[in-house]
């Protein structure tokens, strides 16, 4: 799962969490991943193996839960992607996976890494994808979104993508973060540019042949909405600064996530996530990063969210995306400004 906000060149950090229903924060230790990696965004589609990429072309493979990494750079078989900040990451199978990054670039490995194809790069050097979510059943397949209200969309696995021109009304002009996608249902978050156009949320039920505005608000999300992720095509979570909403009625209403006012990094939320364990996650910069675990209490049927406390020096870590292996085992990247790249190992206190 995660982009989705801008890309910004800070020095990384990747942490596993462990994605349990549990109630209180995780405990962390860090394991080296080694200096200049610059991570932004992850994908384990089986247990065991993760895809992470990030800033100049990054790409690293793990096939161990994370104990040793393999660097993979190679594009149609040579080392291309240098000049590249990747931005996003789905992999709808072990072999399979889809990648975006900036300058309208869109790829795709259809052997778990071993070899990667270009499949789409834009004329427009300023167009950035910050987000790609694909699934393995389902029309269509992928959606990739980016700024400038960017939207592609690959209707079949291993298809050409095609760049989606169906009118977002209400919206106007704007800068996509992030994507969810279930089935021929797809929420779209969005951030306003330049003061103009509407913060909010676009949805389209058929595939992106035609998309709604989704209204929420101001007194929910006084400082807009900049993430959303999906357990179910009408079950889902959006988040900003200050705010994290649930619905369950695939955002005709809106209610507050049980988030306590005094949570750490509630007011610097810009991302959102949906793992395997059926939790939500939220997550943004000065070290934002809170679990919704699905309780079955609670609003909608998760329990209270709980923050988490990376250590070191967690104000300068922005937490940029999360994906589960397994329900115990998650991996999320974030960056930092002064501390090099990392792996953190959480366990249940």
């Amino acid at each position: 799962m995660k982009l989705w906000w801008p890309i910004v060149p800070w020095l990384p950090l990747v942490f596993f969490l462990s994605a349990c229903q549990v109630t209180s924060g995780l405990v962390w230790r860090a394991l080296s991943l080694g200096n200049g990696i610059q991570p932004t965004g992850v994908s384990c589609p089986v247990l065991g193996t993760c895809f992470v990429v990030g800033q100049g072309g990054l790409i690293l493979r793990t096939t161990n839960g994370g104990s040793t990494w393999n660097q993979l750079n190679l594009v149609n078989g040579s080392p291309a992607l240098a000049n590249f900040n990747l931005t996003a990451i789905s992999c709808p199978t072990s072999l399979l996976c889809y990648i975006t990054g900036n300058q309208g670039l869109i790829l795709e490995t259809p052997d778990g890494g071993q070899t990667f194809q270009t499949q789409y790069v834009t004329v427009n050097g300023n167009l950035t994808f910050n987000d790609v979510v694909c699934q393995v059943n389902g029309t269509p397949a992928c959606v990739a979104v980016g700024n400038n209200n960017t939207i592609f969309i690959l209707a079949q696995l291993q298809g050409p993508w095609t760049a989606d021109l169906a009118t977002q009304p209400g919206i106007g002009p704007a800068n996509f973060n992030q994507v969810a996608l279930f089935g021929q249902t797809i929420f779209i978050s969005a951030l306003s540019q330049s003061g103009q156009g509407v913060n909010g949320l676009v949805e389209s039920l058929n595939g992106g042949t035609s998309f709604l505005l989704i209204p929420i608000p101001s007194g929910l999300a006084s400082q807009g909405i900049s993430g959303v992720a999906c357990q179910s095509a009408t079950l889902c979570l959006a988040d900003g600064p200050g705010t994290v909403l649930l619905t369950n009625s695939g955002g005709q209403t809106w209610i507050p996530a049980g988030i306590p006012a005094n949570t750490s990094g509630l007011g610097y939320l810009t991302g959102a996530g949906a793992t395997s364990d059926g939790s939500f996650w939220a997550f943004g910069s000065s070290g934002a990063l809170i679990q919704i675990p699905q309780l079955l209490t609670g609003n909608l049927g998760f329990g209270p969210g709980v923050a988490q406390t990376l250590p070191g020096n967690s104000v300068s870590f922005a937490v940029n995306a999360v994906s589960c292996e397994a329900q115990d085992e998650c991996l999320a990247v974030a960056y930092s400004l002064s501390v090099p790249g990392q792996v953190y190992l959480s366990s249940i206190p």
